[in-house]
């Protein structure tokens, strides 16, 4: 009996360690997204900042600085706003297929400890029988 609780102890403990490593992958798909359209937004704006400061040098009157200064906030409103639906999108993406793999999971997992425990609970059976058999006799 005591190999069958740790049969069972076992599985439940498997479940759990594919668990905690399926929930680590996750993050570090999450990181990785976030951490590559942060780049890319980064590096946009850097250009169009760099771009910017060139026209400026350009501009002789306060009425074209004004402009430019309104386009570049337009610019940047519209980097952000798109960096952050890319973002959402990316992250909802992996949000959906995390919950379809966790759930896959969790059912082969609850499978497992389910077969686990009716092989528990037979083999508990069979002792107990044994063991009137043995008190009859």
């Amino acid at each position: 009996m005591t190999t069958a609780l740790s049969d069972t102890f076992n599985t439940f403990n498997g479940s759990f360690v594919r668990l905690l490593d399926y929930n680590r992958s996750l993050v570090e798909k999450t990181l990785r997204v976030t951490q590559e359209e942060s780049l890319r937004f980064i590096n946009r704006r850097l250009e169009r900042n760099a771009r910017i400061l060139e026209n400026l040098r350009e501009k002789e009157s306060l009425t074209e600085l004004i402009a430019a200064e309104q386009d570049w906030l337009a610019d940047a409103a519209r980097d952000y706003m798109e960096t952050s639906e890319k973002l959402r999108g990316r992250l909802f993406e992996l949000a959906t297929s995390g919950i379809k793999e966790a759930s896959e999971q969790g059912q082969s997992a609850a499978e497992t400890f389910r077969g686990a425990t009716a092989e528990v609970a037979a083999k508990t059976r069979r002792n107990v029988e044994a063991a009137q058999k043995q008190a009859a006799e």
